[in-house]
């Protein structure tokens, strides 16, 4: 375990996953954006050196965390009326994964790139 912040980081989103939508199978759907970021952490932003890096992996954190957990948190609590003016508002936790995921990446592969470049 190379870094308890971003383990417990990670549990207390996939916590709030379960409180919002309880203990199911869609629930574990909501887990993806968590457990990419958790791979790109072990794997990548283990022993991040440098700004660059630190900057990757802080908008892979808002981006993979912390978005999508904003996103059911508002659901949950209705903010501004997030789940009762809208009869498909459901529908956001079939994007949400989705709307994490696809720009999430974008800074694990510049870090990938990154640290494939400090290797040379």
């Amino acid at each position: 375990m190379r870094n308890p912040v971003a383990l417990l980081l990670c549990l207390f989103c996939a916590a709030v996953a379960f409180f919002v939508l309880g203990l199911n199978y869609f629930a574990l759907y909501q887990l993806l954006p968590i457990a990419v970021f958790y791979v790109f952490q072990l794997t990548l932003f283990s022993k991040a050196k440098g700004t660059a890096l630190l900057v990757c992996y802080v908008l892979a954190m808002l981006i993979l965390l912390v978005f999508p957990m904003l996103a059911q948190l508002s659901w949950h609590f209705d903010l501004n009326g997030l789940a009762t003016k809208s009869s498909t508002s459901g529908l956001l936790f079939v994007w949400l994964p989705v709307y994490a995921l696809l720009p999430g990446i974008v800074p694990c592969l510049v870090a990938l790139v990154i640290k494939s470049k400090s290797r040379k």
